[in-house]
């Protein structure tokens, strides 16, 4: 490890970070570049869809590390910067803002991203996806009473901001594939007692596959379903999955 001189990090989340710890605890004492899509430091994504969603917390409670602790691991940091290609003959990390990290070696953490449904892969008022602290941002702005929100998604995440959602005086539907969501991951009878508690709390659930957005007046009007019918919402959140951010 010590021969190395240059090592860099693509991507700025947990894995990423753990990874530069782990180097500097092994003894590295080289150049240790983090590179981060997002603007902010690393933090934790667990609570964005349950305590920042719900306004119990704000955003600098999500700091995995303080600046301290992220002083003291000597990190050459590149944030809100994508990293578009990795030459491997020149050894080079290219940027997106046109830079180029030269290194002898990478640890590539970059993580995943939301899948959307047909249609919504451009951004559109009223169409969310939740996986970065901006989205969680951009979803909360919008949560308010009597706001018709319709989660499609019977996984946890689908799960967590229905629940958070409704607690804040939304009408929610959940959308799922499954009589009883969760079912392959908890059991039918847990989950079924977590569909029961959500019913009890206000959420509507219906079984369905979404093939698609609907618009109206250049706004995200809800989704179109797989059996002709439609259901009507003033915002979407899409929690269908995600998939490896190699690219």
């Amino acid at each position: 490890m010590t021969a190395l001189r240059d090592v860099a990090v693509v991507g700025a989340g947990a894995a990423g970070l753990h990874a530069a710890e782990a180097l500097r605890r092994s003894g590295y004492d080289g150049r240790l570049t983090l590179i981060g899509a997002e603007p902010d430091p690393p933090y934790d994504r667990p609570p964005l869809s349950k305590q920042l969603l719900g306004g119990e917390w704000q955003a600098d409670r999500l700091a995995l590390r303080g600046p301290e602790a992220l002083d003291e691991l000597r990190l050459d940091l590149r944030l809100g910067v994508r990293a578009g290609r990795l030459d491997r003959r020149e050894r080079t990390v290219h940027l997106s803002d046109g830079r180029r990290v030269r290194c002898e070696a990478v640890i590539v953490a970059t993580g995943v991203r939301p899948r959307r449904l047909p249609g919504a892969e451009t951004p559109r008022p009223g169409a969310h996806v939740l996986r970065t602290l901006a989205d969680a941002l951009a979803l909360r702005d919008e949560l308010r009473s009597g706001l018709r929100l319709l989660v499609v998604g019977g996984g946890l995440l689908g799960a967590e901001a229905a629940a958070t959602a409704v607690g804040l005086g939304a009408e929610v539907t959940w959308l799922t594939s499954t009589a009883t969501p969760l079912a392959a991951v908890l059991g039918t009878e847990t989950a079924a007692l977590l569909a029961g508690l959500h019913r009890e709390h206000g959420v509507r659930l219906h079984r369905g596959l979404a093939t698609g957005l609907l618009e109206r007046r250049g706004r995200t009007a809800g989704v179109r379903l797989a059996d002709g019918s439609e259901l009507a919402a003033d915002a979407v959140l899409m929690a269908v999955g995600s998939e490896p951010a190699t690219e």
